[in-house]
């Protein structure tokens, strides 16, 4: 499988907001790139290319890491569903958004989605971590509810259960972080519109 791309090298005079997110986005690609048992703070912190102690700073150990990138990763994700799915639009649109704001996520920060995706069943029921189960659930809602009124508006040529339509879209979707990268043959959003006229059975 492709290695995420590596993070963005820190510098010495950049602001703490700055070298914050340089942190998290060494730790999103190791965790994606090793594992996240495999990852030590010593190696986010070699990836980050600033001291270990100083690391601390910003983060008291290596699961609040994971924790900061998981919240992100999934504030971020669930602000942008919502508001793709309230917008008005018609709802095939808004199934076709969704699906473009996902590869184009996966395009640009594919080492944050696998850690999610890697780590999620681990940490659904681990304390501390109660958000992932709970933010993750109202993203499905919004896929659900925009797959649901596209059906209700007679988009689709074929007629199954919203639930079978959901995981069939999720899966093609989000899996494609396991083999697609920014810069291959086709982009992001030539990517999605091949996805949709397979979801809708169109050409």
């Amino acid at each position: 499988m492709p290695e995420p791309a590596p993070a963005r090298r820190m510098r010495v005079r950049e602001d703490p907001a700055v070298r914050r997110q340089a942190i998290l986005d060494s730790a999103a690609t190791l965790f994606a790139r090793r594992g996240y048992a495999d990852t030590t703070v010593r190696h986010i912190a070699d990836e980050a290319e600033i001291q270990s102690g100083s690391l601390y700073h910003y983060f008291a150990s290596k699961d609040a890491l994971l924790e900061a990138v998981l919240r992100e990763f999934l504030a971020d994700l669930a602000a942008a569903t919502e508001a793709i799915v309230r917008a008005d639009a018609p709802p095939r649109q808004r199934v076709g958004d969704l699906v473009r704001h996902a590869l184009g996520l996966i395009a640009e920060r594919p080492a944050w989605v696998l850690t999610y995706q890697n780590e999620f069943l681990r940490l659904v029921d681990q304390p501390g971590f109660d958000f992932v189960a709970e933010q993750s659930a109202a993203i499905e809602a919004g896929w659900v509810r925009a797959l649901t009124e596209s059906a209700d508006a007679g988009d689709f040529a074929v007629d199954v259960p919203v639930d079978v339509r959901y995981r069939l879209v999720r899966d093609a979707t989000w899996t494609a972080v396991r083999w697609y990268r920014a810069g291959s043959a086709s982009d992001a959003d030539t990517l999605a519109e091949q996805y949709l006229a397979v979801f809708y059975g169109t050409h």
